[in-house]
């Protein structure tokens, strides 16, 4: 692997408001900073107006909303002037399909369905019948204009010959390869892989060798023109992490390449994998931690508890959102696997799949639970069978423990679990990091708020500081094992800047001037006083209002609307009393009057 990996990097969000050209014209200035390499986030062509990037529609094309080809070429040529590499963030696992009609390999999908030239793109369970597509509301106004059905600004493709001029809209979408449904289906009822729970990105099959190179003709275009290095999103989601890694590395041998692969706290990049590291949440765990007195955890703790009477621990709160994660959100995903666990044919591997039930809906049903057990009690994202099988062995043990009941159903599926050519084991090891990162990070770090400067994807907030002797020792071994891993303090997906959390971490300094803070905003007097202004004030939860508070604190002076923004968001994201799919106005206007 290359030893030419940069010092430094400089992150770039591409988008309309700010394109290649505008980047071209930023390196001179990023050249004075001291940065080796210019790091963009995606830059093939998005769903349109997209400012992440990270919903490509058209793998063929560099984004012309982005600059386009010649934008690109125009950075390449300022970086190479100035001798800065560039470094390219791509996105292996999933395509935007919110607009079918921008996605030319989607819309061929929908035409033609298992016919289509780009049927083998997309992960979906053909065994289902017609594809299921949840963007219906409440009011099913379907039409029929020239080749296409309509459902208000939703756009999708007739198959050939399925209509005739007076046909009713609704027996035409009856002949389709697709079905439109009702958007809350979309959690227990896809019938393809998504990007966790998004349905809008639906997952691709780089596992298949053409697949990967249809969709990765633009990379190595890119590694022809000189890149410095790739840096790859959400490998986890994918089938075999290792065999796109193995290929993308053959693609690009010289170039340095880092994983968005988030590791729990003692947890280790798999040493198999040709890259030269991680994004740098490990590390931004280790520099936050470090900054923080672990000394002061008790006294946290008992302010804590005492303002909001959360007595739960963290791993408490986890259990918990992974488990709900895994019920409600991804049942879907869960319903999949149990359709091929409670099979009785054999498996996709070595020998025959025991069975496990005759296939009843009780079967199905019990074997439903005991993967939401199961993936619930995984301690890391997933496994990488045979890599990892100590997990999923503890994990599994732990599910019976915590549910008797289904222990003889975790027996009977736990041999196909482990079965590294089983398709059951492939998506269970997909379900586990998407119930990991949904259940953990987008949950439970919203309800668990000792001190939240430690909620932070890949962070531990259990762990309260890192003291210096163990903070040297974890850069001995960082030095050893990932020399030229990324070192990240903040990234487009951390829950807040490196600024924010830097300001909290003086709070552990401080912690009796703290107390008396919180102790004077959060104080029962000041509720009441809140409750007879906004009664639903009484049913928010005192450890969100504490998050926020703390937050408050962090951010310093900010725009109303920003911090508005963010607490929507936040609470949101709690699932406690409201959420994306069913808004508590009450509440959530008593959240605002904070």
């Amino acid at each position: 692997m290359t030893t030419l990996a940069p010092r430094s990097t400089y992150r770039l969000q591409i988008r309309n408001s700010f394109t290649l050209h505008d980047a071209a014209q930023l390196v001179d200035y990023l050249d004075e900073l001291g940065v080796d390499a210019v790091y963009l986030s995606p830059i093939l062509t998005a769903t349109r107006g997209s400012d992440h990037g990270y919903d490509t529609v058209d793998v063929t094309r560099i984004d012309p909303e982005r600059g386009g080809e010649e934008g690109w070429q125009a950075l390449l040529a300022r970086a190479r002037a100035a001798g800065l590499g560039v470094v390219v963030d791509i996105v292996p696992n999933h395509l935007g399909v919110a607009d079918a009609s921008q996605n030319p390999a989607w819309w061929d999908v929908l035409k033609r369905g298992r016919d289509s030239a780009y049927a083998s793109w997309f992960d979906i369970d053909w065994s289902r019948g017609r594809i299921l597509l949840p963007v219906l509301g409440d009011d099913v106004q379907l039409s029929v204009v020239g080749e296409e059905l309509h459902y208000f600004d939703h756009r999708f493709p007739l198959a050939p010959g399925t209509a005739s001029s007076g046909d009713d809209p609704g027996d035409v979408h009856d002949r389709q390869h697709y079905e439109l449904v009702h958007w809350s289906r979309g959690d227990t009822g896809i019938n393809y892989r998504r990007f966790f729970a998004v349905t809008t990105l639906a997952g691709v099959r780089v596992e298949d060798e053409d697949v990967f190179e249809a969709t990765h003709a633009q990379v190595r275009k890119w590694v022809a023109e000189g890149v410095a290095g790739l840096r790859i999103d959400h490998p986890d989601g994918l089938v075999d992490p290792q065999q796109y890694l193995d290929r993308l590395r053959a693609a690009a041998l010289d170039s340095w390449i880092v994983v968005e692969k988030i590791l729990e706290a003692g947890e280790d990049l798999p040493r198999q994998w040709p890259v030269e590291g991680t994004t740098g949440y490990d590390a931004m765990r280790e520099v936050n931690g470090v900054f923080i007195d672990p000394g002061a955890a008790s006294e946290f703790t008992e302010l804590y508890q005492r303002l909001t009477g959360d007595l739960a621990s963290i791993a408490d709160h986890v259990e918990r959102g992974k488990r709900q994660v895994a019920s409600v959100l991804l049942r879907a995903e869960v319903r999949r696997i149990a359709a091929l666990l409670s099979s009785t044919g054999p498996s996709t591997g070595s020998g025959t799949a025991p069975s496990t039930g005759s296939g009843s809906a009780e079967s199905s049903g019990s074997v439903e639970e005991a993967l939401i057990e199961a993936a619930t009690a995984m301690e890391v994202y997933r496994s990488y069978l045979p890599a990892g099988r100590a997990h999923l062995d503890r994990a599994l043990l732990l599910a019976a423990a915590r549910a008797p009941e289904l222990t003889e159903t975790l027996a009977a599926i736990a041999p196909r679990l482990h079965d590294p050519q089983d398709e059951a084991a492939k998506r269970f090891q997909q379900l586990s990091g998407a119930v990991m990162a949904k259940g953990v990070e987008d949950t439970a770090y919203y309800r668990y708020s000792r001190f939240v400067a430690l909620n932070e994807v890949g962070g531990d907030p259990s762990q309260f500081g890192i003291s210096m002797p163990e903070f040297h020792s974890l850069q001995r071994k960082r030095q050893l094992e990932q020399p030229y891993s990324m070192t990240a303090l903040s990234t487009h997906d951390t829950k807040r800047g490196e600024d924010v959390r830097a300001r909290l971490a003086v709070l552990s300094e401080i912690p009796e001037q703290w107390s008396r803070f919180a102790e004077l905003v959060g104080s029962a007097e000041s509720a009441a006083r809140f409750v007879d202004e906004h009664p639903a004030y009484a049913s928010l939860n005192r450890a969100y209002e504490y998050l926020i508070r703390q937050v408050i604190v962090g951010v310093g002076p900010i725009q109303p609307a920003r911090i508005h923004a963010y607490l929507e968001k936040s609470i949101r994201e709690a699932w406690d009393g409201t959420s994306w799919n069913d808004p508590n106005e009450a509440l959530e206007s008593a959240a605002h009057g904070l």
